[in-house]
């Protein structure tokens, strides 16, 4: 770029012009170097903001060229991939902690019913086929041994023996000698459960004529003396031989409105609920 006068010389100019006087032909030549002036001033500034973006490129030029892999293209990055972000359902401020649920316990079981103890079916079968003995035998001796014993533990071990072996052919029997050891130990209300079991449960049992005389008892201690009369001579009219026949007719003619003695105290027994 080129420029008609140097600047200084411009100033020069101005500063001898305002010492010349004061005519309006100085003026205007004044206000026009003036002017150039102020033209000269902004193109340098413009010149020099010029050098020195090429001073910069040449910097960067000069930077590439000592570099050894300036020359080789860069890849272009690939863009993020965008991350979908959940709305979250917590409020700001809160912390999330995650509790593990309590491993159920079980309690342990707790019976709520009495069990009953059922009768080995291999034992009765056994015990009805012929050729059974050893196993007869061992409940004949089991019947023996419990006889043996004082007359509450004679009870409880005749009772079982029926429970263990109810086909056996002195069932009713050890039934009725359970009822019998009740009566010895003072728990009649045991005895009399026992004899109307007899009645009910071995109804072809030779001890029914003294299982009838036991209840006929029973029912006397309560008071009910019809009761006790009905069953007293039943025995009477369908076991006149028997021995029992023989108490029955005894208990009748001795108190023909009353038989029976006082009742016992009542005691819970192993056979009572």
């Amino acid at each position: 770029m080129t420029t008609n006068r140097p600047i200084t010389a411009l100033v020069a100019a101005l500063s001898l012009s305002g010492c010349a006087g004061s005519d309006a032909v100085a003026r205007r030549d004044l206000d026009l170097l003036r002017a150039e002036v102020q033209g000269l001033r902004q193109e340098n500034v413009q010149l020099m903001r010029s050098l020195d973006r090429l001073s910069t490129r040449i910097d960067t030029l000069a930077a590439r060229a000592s570099s050894p892999i300036a020359d080789q293209p860069r890849a272009a990055a690939p863009p993020p991939a965008a991350v979908e972000v959940e709305p979250t359902l917590v409020p700001d401020g809160l912390a999330v902690v995650k509790v593990e649920p309590p491993k159920a316990s079980r309690a342990p079981a707790i019976p709520t019913s009495t069990p009953l103890v059922e009768p080995d079916a291999a034992r009765l079968d056994a015990i009805a086929r012929k050729g059974s003995r050893d196993l007869a035998g061992q409940a004949d001796g089991e019947l023996k041994a419990a006889r043996r014993k004082e007359p509450l533990a004679r009870a409880h071990a005749l009772e079982d023996f029926v429970v263990r072996y109810p086909r056996h052919p002195l069932a009713g029997s050890a039934l009725l000698e359970a009822a019998t050891a009740y009566t010895e130990a003072g728990k009649s209300d045991a005895a009399c459960t026992l004899g109307r079991r007899v009645l009910d449960e071995y109804p072809a049992s030779e001890q029914v004529s003294e299982a009838l005389v036991q209840v006929a008892g029973c029912e006397g201690r309560k008071g009910a003396s019809e009761s006790e009369r009905r069953l007293l001579t039943r025995v009477v009219n369908e076991f006149p031989s028997t021995p029992a026949a023989r108490k029955a007719r005894e208990r009748l003619g001795s108190n023909p409105g009353h038989t029976g003695a006082a009742a016992a105290p009542e005691v819970p027994a192993r056979s009572g609920p």
